[in-house]
């Protein structure tokens, strides 16, 4: 094996790494993921839950592009609900509580199934960087393979350390080993090292629980997918969860154990995630509130763990058995697992180019939380990229980028490596400007063309996508002739008579009504809907497009507007340092960050207007 030359080598084999592997597998590269053990791949250290508010939009537009997560979710969910659905279409996505079992299981067998990825159990001790450029790396067993490009996607496994009370053991997640070697080779080459930390909580026994003192929690009545249903094999169950609720005794006896917890006692831990903070976290910083939500959830189903989201901590095992207890329902809880935090080494995302590849060392990419990022779907995004990047390089094509207007993952890379993190980064839809354009219900059709283009998807599928997609615009183009007449559809008269209309009214106008539905007018459109052969996702799209019409044209106009800031390439060699009345602080971020267009040159704190100005000026003379 160590003569042996691969075209791409994923380090680790978490969420981040298999997506690598299975997307550059597509693109034929021949591949080698290389993990301690088959126990690694898509584990599931903390939630049992994939997607969620802006999280499952990025599950959806990894469907679009040809990913692997949206599949084995669909395949391993025990509940799915959307989330945000008495608000806005722009800010409702999808949640699926998965099966922490079945979902890596499926996953496992997928990538076994795939001729090109060689799954290689071996622990990695460092790169063979020579001259600023990868060459190879060095493993434990197999000594060295060599390979054209190496994306990196340890996660949370560099240099960790896992907290319980003030007792410290240099460990992963769940017990596993952590890499310490890796982070010493980057210190040693002056990469930028951050330390970050997150947590979970503990797991509780099933049959301990009394859930008459819970509030049960159903999922989605009706199957609801992030791909799509005929593509999904498995039935849909609809496992319930179930809401508690903390007390003033639970924070009371939080409170008096603050001085156990290394989190408040030690002054060097690492920054933890500022949108998921730990139940010490939410009574310190929260003082004021009397009670905090947890969510009980069903591990597996062939297991009696409950995962009680909302209560992660690193608090010794003493206390944490006593402010379980004074929780109604956790009387007598008895612990399957404790809860801990984990502590470890995350780049400065600043450290990476827009296509994942480091900057100061040729053909390294970086992928998943090692980037910074909390969360199993920004990982997956993550690798799905670098994955087509490194792929796209060997064949030197040009780099694959989804800008802030195309995509979720688009924003999310944009922001890590133009902005930088101090804070584990989590996807939220205010982090979006053009949210309402980056709906779930259209990633595929803001998405198919693209991943035509880059080869990602094949072109049977395609082409069903264009004609699925010509068919709402031919759909909404016939109705938007139609007049519904008083007395034309009886079904029709209470909802014409209750909203005034006294003769005839035109359909689009009728949907443009807040109080009225597309289904309302089922059964009048029912010819057309079949003539167009149109599902019910394919109703919700075209709904939210004739509703939204002006605003959805708003920012289509703001984009066009920008358009050719977007299109005004700066170049990688690009010296700052030459543009005269360009502020020092702008000089030295630029030359840092290294962005890929003016626009994004904008987004970067410190950088005005006048600055930008000398920098099109500067350009424009150089020609």
């Amino acid at each position: 094996m160590k003569d042996k030359e691969y075209d791409i080598i994923v380090v680790g084999a978490g969420h981040a790494g298999v997506e690598a592997a299975y997307i550059a597998s597509k693109l034929n590269k021949k591949v080698a993921l290389v993990t301690y053990s088959k126990k690694d791949v898509s584990f599931l250290p903390c939630n049992v839950s994939i997607g969620g508010s802006a999280k499952g939009i990025v599950v959806r537009e990894l469907f679009a592009l040809g990913g692997l997560m949206p599949i084995a979710a669909d395949e391993t969910q025990l509940q799915t609900k959307i989330l945000n659905k008495s608000k806005g279409p722009s800010v409702q996505s999808l949640r699926a509580q998965i099966d922490k079992i079945k979902y890596p299981e499926f996953v496992l067998n997928t990538i076994f199934s795939i001729k090109n990825i060689d799954f290689i159990e071996d622990e990695v001790l460092t790169f063979d960087i020579k001259n600023n450029e990868v060459k190879g790396i060095f493993l434990k067993k197999n000594k060295y393979l060599k390979g054209k490009k190496f994306i990196l996607c340890t996660g949370t496994f560099l240099n960790s350390r896992v907290i319980k009370g003030t007792e410290i053991i240099v460990e992963g997640p769940d017990g596993k080993a952590t890499n310490l070697t890796i982070s010493e080779q980057f210190r040693r080459k002056n990469v930028e090292l951050i330390r970050l930390k997150t947590g979970t909580p503990p797991r509780i026994a099933k049959e301990s629980i009394d859930f008459n003192k819970l509030e049960i929690e159903p999922g989605s009545e009706e199957a609801i997918y992030f791909t799509e249903k005929e593509l999904v094999k498995k039935k849909y169950e609809n496992f319930p969860a179930w809401l508690g609720y903390t007390n003033l005794n639970t924070h009371n006896i939080i409170k008096k154990n603050f001085d156990k917890s290394y989190l408040f006692s030690a002054p060097d831990i690492g920054q933890g995630p500022r949108y998921c903070p730990s139940i010490e976290d939410k009574v310190k910083r929260f003082f004021e509130k009397e009670r905090h939500q947890i969510f009980f959830e069903l591990e597996t189903k062939d297991s009696d763990e409950i995962y009680l989201a909302g209560l992660s901590s690193s608090l010794p095992k003493e206390v944490q058995e006593q402010f379980i207890r004074s929780i109604k329902g956790l009387e007598n809880a008895i612990f399957k697992r404790y809860a801990y935090a984990i502590e470890y080494d995350s780049l400065n995302p600043i450290e990476l180019s827009q296509t994942l590849e480091f900057k100061k060392f040729k053909n390294l990419y970086s992928a998943g939380q090692i980037n910074g990022t909390s969360g199993y779907e920004e990982a997956a995004a993550q690798g799905l990229i670098a994955g087509i990047n490194a792929s796209n390089a060997i064949d030197n094509k040009e780099p694959f980028y989804l800008e802030r207007s195309e995509a979720y993952i688009g924003v999310m890379i944009d922001d890590i490596t133009t902005k930088g993190i101090d804070d584990p980064y989590r996807l939220l839809t205010s982090r979006a400007e053009y949210r309402l354009l980056l709906r779930s219900d259209n990633a595929v059709k803001r998405l198919y063309e693209k991943a035509y283009k880059y080869n990602l998807i094949d072109k049977e599928r395609y082409l069903y996508l264009k004609n699925k997609f010509s068919n709402h615009e031919k759909f909404k183009n016939e109705i938007s002739k139609l007049l519904i007449l008083l007395n034309q559809d009886e079904s029709l008269n209470k909802i014409l008579e209750d909203n005034n209309i006294k003769n005839k009214i035109h359909v689009l106008d009728l949907i443009k009504r807040p109080n009225i539905s597309i289904f309302h007018l089922e059964n009048f459109l029912k010819k057309l809907i079949e003539k167009y052969e149109l599902e019910k996702e394919d109703l919700r799209t075209i709904e939210i497009e004739i509703k939204y019409e002006g605003y959805i044209k708003k920012q289509e106009q703001e984009i066009r507007k920008y358009e050719k800031y977007y299109q005004l390439k700066l170049p990688d060699d690009f010296d700052y340092k030459k543009i005269q009345n360009l502020a020092m602080e702008a000089k030295e971020k630029l030359s840092k960050i290294r962005p890929r267009t003016i626009y994004q040159a904008s987004k970067i704190q410190g950088i005005n207007f006048s600055d930008l100005l000398f920098i099109v000026h500067y350009l424009n003379n150089r020609k």
